[in-house]
């Protein structure tokens, strides 16, 4: 039996990633409890359930509207339901131990949706309970087999803390990708041009709005699948800032750019250690690319964030970007012309600018409006 519960555990493990190998091994649990459907469904407070259901699915006449038909008219006054969440984490239920085939046969879900199917006898779990969510799996045999027996609960129990493991990590993959599409769906509403690079400056990925701006002739532009300013001395400030970026402690930095007609300031930001794309290949750099403009609508929250500024450093570039001097944020904060200049000093280190007039640069192109 190791081998066997071992086998159906890397089933789930793959299953992370990979969706029919779950299914496996739902599968493979269905065949050797011989169940003839499984039930898979999360419970979340803040969303409505989302199931999965396989197996002899034709045999026994289950379609998608008999498993919404449970959702909505049967899961509340389901027992088998009930005593599975009276349960620790990992216990298993089996039907027949909570309640007799009478009290199951006068019950609706039973009477009503489960027998007239062809099902009867049912093992259930909570394989996962992460805040308000929680994951189930069950398993139901056809009502003409016997009920589950000792060794199948044991059968279960032995695969359950590996499943339990696989649901969370499965859960977290889920999470992840939906994040990740509303992140790109953002990324490419935006008329910034937004580009990951490493620490060469290789393109790991570019919104709608810069591989629009990289495939025109222009300041900015890429080769070779790195990104690459079309003069000489822009390139290596260029690259001075993203290695800049890339580094530890990390800096962020603006460069003007000029080709004609086509002005743009690229500002080159860390990229946090806790994006999903940092894990990916760390270090790595975000290069905005934008047109000169006003900052007077930045959000204070994204700027002290993005560039690691202190609250009262935020305030100082929100002003010297709207215009105004270090005299007028001393007056405005009510500190000495010292201790003003002091947060100044801090603020260029901090941002990896030379020059007041980078700062300002780098906040005109993080107005994202």
């Amino acid at each position: 039996m190791q081998s066997e519960t071992q086998a159906i555990a890397g089933l789930f493990y793959d299953g992370v990633l990979q969706p029919q190998a779950w299914h496996a091994a739902m599968d493979a649990m269905c065949t050797r409890l011989q169940a003839g459907v499984f039930h898979s469904f999360t419970l979340d407070e803040s969303s409505a359930p989302t199931p999965e259901s396989a197996g002899n699915l034709e045999q026994f006449g289950l379609h998608a509207r008999h498993m919404a038909e449970y959702e909505t008219q049967h899961a509340g006054n389901d027992p088998r339901l009930a005593a599975t969440l009276r349960l620790a984490t990992g216990g298993v239920m089996l039907d027949h131990e909570h309640f007799s085939a009478r009290e199951a046969l006068r019950n609706p879900v039973y009477a009503d949706w489960l027998i007239p199917l062809g099902l009867k006898h049912t093992a259930g779990t909570v394989v996962r309970l992460e805040g308000s969510a929680l994951d189930i799996i069950s398993f139901m045999r056809p009502r003409d087999a016997r009920p589950y027996s000792a060794d199948d609960k044991r059968f279960i129990e032995r695969l359950v803390p590996d499943i339990a493991r696989a649901a969370k990590l499965r859960a977290r993959m889920v999470t992840l990708s939906r994040s990740a599409h509303l992140g790109m769906a953002a990324l490419d509403s935006l008329r910034q041009g937004i580009v990951v690079v490493d620490a060469q400056c290789r393109i790991h990925h570019a919104n709608a709005a810069a591989e629009r701006l990289l495939a025109l002739p222009g300041a900015l532009g890429a080769q070779h699948g790195r990104l690459r300013c079309a003069v000489g001395t822009a390139h290596e400030r260029l690259e001075q800032l993203v290695r800049g970026a890339c580094a530890t402690p990390a800096k962020a930095g603006a460069i003007a750019l000029t080709d004609g007609p086509q002005r743009l300031v690229a500002a080159v930001l860390p990229l946090q250690a806790s994006h999903a794309w940092a894990g990916m290949q760390a270090p790595m750099a975000l290069v905005v690319a934008a047109m000169p403009g006003a900052a007077s609508s930045l959000d204070p929250r994204l700027v002290g964030d993005m560039l690691g500024l202190s609250p009262t450093e935020t305030r100082l570039a929100l002003l010297l970007a709207a215009g105004k001097t270090v005299k007028d944020f001393a007056a405005i904060e009510g500190m000495s012309w010292h201790t003003a200049r002091s947060h100044h000093k801090n603020l260029l280190r901090k941002t990896g600018c030379r020059r007041q007039t980078e700062l300002v640069q780098l906040l005109q192109t993080l107005q994202f409006a």
